[in-house]
């Protein structure tokens, strides 16, 4: 078969002589064949070229965020290593406290107060180095392990002060309920243990204070308690008795007037009546009783100002 050709005629003037060319239609093929290869290649190699530019701009974008989070690692290493020099103190501090409250042997102390971290501290861990991975894993592992053991000992010890929060609150209480002051003005006549009686002139047991003092002095409650009684009662005139629970009451006698009721709850440092000379006495005077667990005890064991 004839392959076809094709005749191109250059004219550059009507004075010229005009050119011409024969182009077989096979040369035409690879012509084109030959561009389009050409232009292919050159295709992959503007995708080859960009492809390697992006890479480097993400190499160079990885490195960059890599130092950022290195500082940021390094940042938090010595942030973390004074969290756990900081819960060391505390932990000796709490000790101590555990001891001053009573609620551990002082012994315990010996142990305590070498001030060393509770846990490793992060600075162990392997930072980052060119390497686009920031922590390898055994790393990360004890970051994330050493985190834990902060936040696990962080708890412990909110949990020992919130127990001695607890407990100083009970004692506060308990010390608030316990008769600690003198209940009047005055100076002791007769005391706690065995007497010859200023009426019956026979001896005996006197289970109280009497505080010889001026008619009409003011008497206060020696704690914070309920009223049980207020009232005239016999040889003691007129009385009142306290509950102060935790086991303690206390007992006034003799008094010229009383200023509560019973059932009324009185604080430590209330006035509750005034001193007098009432029932079986001889001079104004105030009889005062503590009483623990049921039995009569010497209120100046219990006196402290």
């Amino acid at each position: 078969m004839k392959q076809k050709s094709y005749s191109v005629i250059i004219v550059s003037d009507a004075t010229s002589t005009n050119k011409e060319f024969v182009i077989s239609s096979k040369l035409i093929r690879n012509s084109i064949f030959a561009f389009s290869l050409l232009l292919l290649m050159f295709g992959f190699m503007v995708f080859d070229y960009l492809t390697i530019s992006f890479d480097k701009q993400k190499m160079k974008n990885l490195e960059t965020e890599n130092i950022k989070k290195e500082a940021t690692i390094a940042e938090l290493s010595a942030n973390i290593k004074e969290i756990n020099q900081s819960l060391a103190k505390m932990k000796v501090l709490k000790e101590k406290i555990l001891v001053v409250a009573g609620l551990t042997s002082p012994y315990a102390l010996k142990e305590v107060g070498s001030g060393g971290p509770i846990t490793n501290v992060v600075s162990d861990v392997e930072l980052p180095n060119n390497n686009p991975n920031i922590l390898k894993s055994a790393g990360d592992k004890k970051f994330i392990e050493q985190t834990k053991a902060i936040t696990k000992d962080a708890k412990k010890i909110q949990k020992s002060l919130q127990f001695v929060k607890d407990h100083l609150s009970e004692q506060k209480i308990r010390l608030a309920h316990t008769p600690a002051l003198w209940p009047t003005k005055g100076y002791l006549t007769d005391g706690y243990g065995t007497r010859t009686h200023p009426v019956t002139l026979k001896k005996h047991f006197h289970a109280a204070q009497d505080i010889s003092t001026q008619l009409g002095n003011p008497i206060i409650a020696t704690a914070d308690g309920y009223v049980l009684i207020a009232e005239y009662k016999g040889i003691l005139g007129n009385l009142i008795h306290i509950d102060h629970g935790f086991g303690y009451q206390t007992r006034y006698g003799h008094l010229a007037s009383i200023a509560i009721k019973e059932g009324d709850r009185v604080k430590r440092g209330q006035v509750i009546g005034y001193v007098g000379s009432t029932g079986r006495s001889t001079a104004p005077h105030l009889h005062y009783e503590v009483i623990y667990m049921g039995k009569r005890v010497n209120p100046l064991d219990f006196v402290l100002d």
